[in-house]
């Protein structure tokens, strides 16, 4: 900090020192000088002993007391760290009233309209902290300087301060979007749907303003944000749109029309990454669009190709030679396992043409939403997924979609990628018939004997749950019926559990029920489920002893850090020029 900033930041702790002297909730000024004298960087550490709630209760009076904009820069700044490593959890309702009232306090006091940054910090301070039900009636009065400020910054000069300011801002509105959605009928939906925030996003879109400098990264952020509009507005009950989905998808793609007559292919893409595949559409409305939508050439997205060997091969967008050999030896490496357990003998079901396994592998969950659902034609709303086919049918090709997995570069590994090899080893070797050919009760035995195949009997993200909810433990009965729509921890944990239970301790049995697979016998496997009920006592009293072993103090020792959704963004929408240095820290 420079002698300069040390002046003015002593000037603004006098002024607000004598603007609270006489308040109940007078500001301990040496409390906010250590909040402004960190560095930002500092700021950003689970260590640092202003992330407690009582300074966040002192830094929220600051908001409203000072008008400085540094202070008011490195406040807003507090709160952005706070809300990554901070206690968020022991925060109360009045904290985040005194958040809410403060920021409104900052919008109509005007002194956000001269100042990016200070605009930049709003948007990253909204969408963090009121992206919840139970906050949406703080968030509402806090949603019209968004507006202001977005239509302010789309006639302001193309900066790096105003680029970073609009970034923030076109988030807000998909971040909250992003959240709402996936619960139409929550408080939080009630409140965004109500205002309307689809009008300044169209007239955003449809300015010439959201291409600055011959980028269009603000129109295709916009789309996105659209795109998400659209998909917490409420559906209709017969799958059909709704004229409020139709409305927004024709103002869309009106705006998305007249930019191809100007710019071609390249508003087409605009238009397909920023709007399309966040709408989770289907390929073939992108070709009955294809004045506005365009469909990539599949060498495009994945240009390498690399067989590991007869029945397995590797489509990928970016692995090296290294990384594609250690993939192969992480796939081949467990099929003897797999083999042992299920005693297949090597042998597939009948009518099983599937001789090849092929893997898509794409740079990260981005690059999957966009490439997978316009050249594959699959649903990219998810972790990436297992598709068999129709094994009957001889030129069927069963493939499983991937992607790396980002969030933990530079380390290397392919999301799911064991995981996902031992449904197409389940396919083949062991159930009769396609995907779905089972009438029931084959959740359980899917996800449960991928998990542990691909986990072993080492998987402390089952372990960690199992220990949480040990008194609420389902039974085997439970289990055995799980469907997708009971969540996934009773999809993927909790029948973890179960087959591991029974390949460890009733292995004859677990083998027979595979055999009754195989052989299409459904009611044996039905009857044989039935059965093992049996062992309930023994399931209960070996969770009992797993909960007991299971040490997590390691886990809970580390740096809390509460993550922004790794999906709730997508890397193509990202701006190159505006990285995370220190002044604009996310994860």
């Amino acid at each position: 900090m420079n002698s300069r900033t040390t002046i003015a930041l002593s000037l603004a702790l006098s002024g607000l020192m004598s603007a609270c002297s006489n308040t109940p909730s007078a500001v301990k000024p040496n409390l906010i000088q250590q909040i402004t004298a960190n560095s930002e960087s500092t700021l950003f550490d689970a260590s640092n002993p202003l992330l407690t709630p009582s300074y966040f209760k002192q830094a929220s009076t600051a908001l409203v007391n000072t008008t400085h904009s540094d202070t008011l820069d490195k406040l807003l700044y507090y709160f952005r760290a706070f809300s990554y490593y901070g206690p968020t959890d022991e925060l109360t309702a009045a904290d985040y009233t005194g958040l809410s009232n403060a920021l409104a306090h900052l919008a109509n006091s005007q002194a956000l309209s001269q100042h990016a940054r200070l605009q930049e910090q709003y948007a990253a301070t909204v969408y963090r902290y009121f992206a919840h039900n139970e906050r949406a009636n703080l968030l509402a009065p806090l949603l019209p300087q968004l507006n202001t400020q977005l239509l302010a910054l789309a006639s302001t000069k193309p900066t790096q301060a105003t680029d970073y300011a609009l970034l923030e801002t076109l988030k807000a509105y998909g971040f909250l979007f992003n959240v709402s959605r996936k619960d139409i009928d929550g408080e939080l939906n009630r409140v965004l749907l109500s205002a309307n925030l689809n009008q300044p996003l169209l007239s955003f879109a449809a300015n010439d303003n959201s291409i600055r400098a011959t980028q269009d990264w603000p129109r295709e952020n916009a789309y996105w944000a659209l795109a998400l509009y659209r998909l917490a507005l409420p559906g209709s009950d017969n799958g059909e749109p709704t004229e409020r989905e139709l409305a927004i998808d024709d103002a869309v793609a009106s705006i998305a029309k007249k930019d191809v007559k100007l710019r071609g292919d390249i508003a087409k893409d605009t238009y397909s990454k920023g709007y399309y595949v966040n709408t989770f559409s289907a390929q073939e409305r992108c070709k009955e669009n294809s004045d506005i939508c365009r469909i990539p050439d599949l060498k495009e997205a994945l240009p390498i190709e690399h067989h590991c060997s007869d029945t397995l091969f590797i489509l990928a967008q970016d692995l090296n030679p290294q990384e594609l050999t250690e993939s192969c030896i992480k796939l081949t490496s467990q099929e003897s396992h797999f083999h042992q357990v299920l005693k297949t003998q090597q042998q597939a079901t009948a009518d099983d043409h599937n001789t090849a396994l092929r893997v898509v592998a794409f740079k990260n969950w981005s690059q999957y939403n966009y490439y997978g659902q316009l050249i594959f034609d699959i649903q990219t709303d998810n972790g990436g997924m297992y598709i068999e086919g129709t094994p009957s049918n001889a030129d069927n090709q069963a493939t499983f979609f991937a992607y790396r997995q980002f969030w933990i570069e530079p380390e290397f590994a392919i999301w799911n990628l064991n995981h996902e090899y031992v449904h197409y080893l389940d396919g083949h070797f062991v159930k009769y018939g396609g995907f779905g050919h089972f009438p029931s009760k084959m959740v359980w035995w899917s996800e449960g004997l991928a998990e542990y195949i691909a986990q072993g009997d080492s998987n402390p993200r089952a372990l960690k749950v199992i220990k949480r909810d040990i008194d609420k433990a389902p039974t085997l009965e439970n289990i055995f019926a799980t469907q997708y729509k009971d969540g996934i921890d009773m999809t993927y944990k909790w029948s973890y559990m179960a087959v591991r239970f029974l390949a460890e301790h009733h292995h004859s049995d677990y083998v027979k029920l595979s055999q009754f697979l195989k052989t299409d016998n459904f009611a044996g496997y039905e009857h044989l489920l039935a059965d093992l009920t049996q062992y309930q006592p023994q399931f209960s009293t070996w969770l009992a002893s797993q909960v007991a072993q299971f040490d997590d103090s390691e886990e809970k020792s580390k740096p809390r850090l509460h993550k922004q959704n790794r999906y709730a963004y997508r890397d193509y929408l990202q701006p190159q020029h505006l990285t995370q240095g220190s002044r604009h820290l996310h994860f």
